[in-house]
């Protein structure tokens, strides 16, 4: 048998078994522009602000399994930006996330993450809030704060 016909016997298969599934999938998915102004701390206690301008691009992805929902979301950022206070460049990235289970027990995860990487002698600074919410069969909720920071300067 040739690749070709092994190939196309796993595909059909594949398509067989998301057929007969209870599985609902939707995605969608778009891209945007954004500018912000942001405010960090530098080593030496003085406040940087920080202007940003740049896209984001949103994923969102609900899929539905049964009686079981779950909802994910993701944004990807990234952007060039400008000490107002000493033209200092920045390049930033990051991502945002967050997944979603609609059923009980119901969890709420967050997880945002970016960074401003500076350019030659300008700091690094790191923003990041971890948080995990579970609404259990008594319908009280529990709240972990994983971790969290905002613009915290990075060492060299």
């Amino acid at each position: 048998m040739t690749n070709n016909h092994v190939l196309v016997k796993k595909l059909v298969l594949v398509l067989g078994l998301l057929f007969i599934s209870p599985m609902l999938l939707a995605l969608e998915q778009f891209t945007d522009t954004f500018s912000e102004t942001v405010l960090c701390e530098n080593r030496d206690g003085y406040s940087e602000t920080i202007y940003l301008e740049g896209t984001y691009r949103v994923q969102m992805q609900y899929i539905e399994a049964g009686d079981h929902v779950t909802s994910f979301f993701n944004i990807y950022w990234k952007a060039n930006g400008l000490g107002l206070d000493n033209n200092a460049e920045y390049v930033m990235r990051g991502k945002w996330m967050e997944v979603i289970q609609e059923n009980p027990p119901y969890i709420f995860i967050w997880n945002d993450h970016f960074q401003l990487i500076g350019k030659g002698q300008a700091e690094n600074f790191n923003t990041y809030f971890k948080v995990k919410i579970v609404i259990n069969a008594n319908g009280d909720p529990i709240i972990e704060f994983i971790d969290a920071n905002e613009c915290e300067s990075v060492s060299d």
